[in-house]
């Protein structure tokens, strides 16, 4: 674990000042930023640090009475043993947050986003979390140009030129949106795909609830900043249309004599393959196989080759050979 750097009360109340110039946009303000920090014993009483971030710090034993975190990032923190009284973060973010034996008395988290936030053995008598919702991990899906060309179905946004921590643009445009009363149930996952140098992220609109007409406002006004357009207009403008996913030929499972055979389940795969590429599906045989070695499981190998082959009997298979013979006999 990286060791982190402690912070002294009078470079608090140095970088306190400056940031609260950065916030009324006055000169030689400095927008406060801790990274990896360590705070204790010290006061930030009374102190406003709105719209700071917070990032991998401890505080302990600190007396944050009456401090205001609005519009702030806090990301991997923990608080403990720290007097909280009307401590306020409005509209604040935070992420893996850890508040472990705090007075936490009258504490406002209103319109807040919050996940894996987490209170222990603390003092929360008229403390409010009205307003306050918690944000998914979102699953990011890596896609080609070709697979939104596929997409001919679907709708979402695009949002172009997103470089950084991908999480951190799911958590900042899900808050953004469910803020405004745009969104009403986040994006739970994204596509993310390359194009002219850029990475760019597509929000697809799959089991979400939103607003599409706000949703068209707030894209017009946010384009200077992160160029929103929508992807029925994105891929036919810079991709070249869509295009029509050629339904798969269904291919007959061949039959395959395993009844009667050794059941060893290699041996088993063994034939089974063996019969794959005799029908030309030497690709399935090799799908199968992979499936099958790492199914750690008896049954489920066996569920596994019923998939891909006619599973028959050796004797079934043999009758059918005496036949052959006596029709050339005969003939």
């Amino acid at each position: 674990m990286d060791e982190k750097r402690k912070v002294t009360q009078e470079e608090l109340d140095n970088i306190c000042i400056l940031h609260n110039k950065f916030i009324e946009d006055e000169d030689g303000g400095i927008h406060a930023v801790f990274e990896n920090c360590s705070f204790e014993r010290l006061s930030f009483k009374g102190k406003q640090f709105n719209s700071a971030a917070f990032r991998n710090c401890e505080f302990k034993l600190c007396d944050m009475t009456d401090t205001g975190m609005c519009f702030a990032e806090l990301n991997n923190v923990k608080f403990s043993g720290c007097d909280c009284n009307m401590f306020t973060a409005e509209e604040a973010a935070f992420r893996n947050v850890a508040f472990d034996k705090c007075d936490l008395k009258s504490a406002v988290f209103t319109h807040s986003s919050l996940r894996n936030i987490a209170f222990d053995k603390c003092e929360t008598d008229g403390m409010s979390m009205q307003n306050c919702y918690e944000l998914p991990e979102a699953e990011v899906i890596r896609v080609s140009l070709e697979d939104l060309r596929k997409m001919k179905d679907k709708e979402g946004i695009i949002l172009q030129g997103c470089g950084g921590d991908l999480q951190e643009w799911a958590d900042g445009i899900n808050s953004a949106l469910i803020d405004t009363d745009i969104l009403r149930s986040p994006f739970d996952r994204l596509y993310v795909f390359e194009n002219e140098g850029h990475t760019n992220i597509m929000f697809p609109f799959d089991d979400v609830e939103l607003d599409i007409g706000k949703l068209a406002t707030w894209r017009l006004q946010t384009h200077e900043q992160f160029g929103g357009t929508w992807l029925s207009d994105y891929v036919p403008n810079r991709l070249g249309g869509f295009i029509e996913e050629q339904p798969a030929q269904e291919q007959k499972k061949p039959d395959c004599p395993l009844i009667g055979e050794d059941s060893n389940i290699f041996n088993l795969m063994g034939i089974a393959s063996k019969t794959l590429k005799r029908n030309g599906m030497a690709d399935q045989a090799k799908e199968m196989c992979e499936r099958i070695t790492s199914s750690g499981d008896y049954n489920k190998a066996l569920c596994i080759i019923g998939e891909y082959v006619n599973i028959t009997s050796v004797d079934d298979d043999m009758e059918e050979n005496e036949d052959e013979e006596m029709e050339v006999t005969m003939n």
